[in-house]
């Protein structure tokens, strides 16, 4: 059995098709999502999206938002969706260095709470793309915040 799933950013459709489950990140946990689910609304928090389509898994890694479940298909609105096969090692990594700088320089307000965005994106973004290549990329410890 198999139901419509649809990824939908502010800039675009970023996922549409039929898939056997979902699973995706809620301020609680992880849902996943199966044919024949139970109507729901729920609040989807960043992370990972793991989906299994004819057998395969796809990730995505998104952006906080909201999941829909009804009768004929799932729904996640969400302010990003990025494809594993649309990140980039190196530019992720940049992110990261320049980000760490930043929270290691004590930066107050508002520069400080974007480089911790970034930071956490970023290391989502790795583990999408650990898990879309397979392979062990060196993970690189999270800093705690200065307050």
């Amino acid at each position: 059995m198999v139901f419509l799933l649809e990824i939908v950013t502010p800039q675009r459709v970023a996922y549409t098709d039929r898939i056997s489950a979902v699973s995706v990140p809620t301020p609680g946990g992880a849902i996943g999502v199966l044919p024949k689910h139970v109507e729901l609304f729920t609040v989807l928090g960043e992370g990972e999206v793991k989906i299994t389509v004819n057998g395969k898994e796809l990730y995505m890694a998104i952006g906080g938002g909201f999941m829909e479940v009804t009768r004929e298909k799932v729904s996640l609105l969400v302010s990003r969706a990025v494809h594993a096969d649309e990140l980039n090692e190196k530019s992720i990594r940049e992110a990261q260095a320049r980000a760490r700088q930043i929270v290691a320089g004590k930066a107050k307000g508002d520069e400080m709470a974007t480089a911790q965005a970034i930071l956490r994106r970023s290391i989502l973004e790795m583990n999408v793309l650990r898990r879309r290549t397979g392979r062990q990329i060196p993970h690189t410890p999270v800093m705690q915040s200065v307050n």
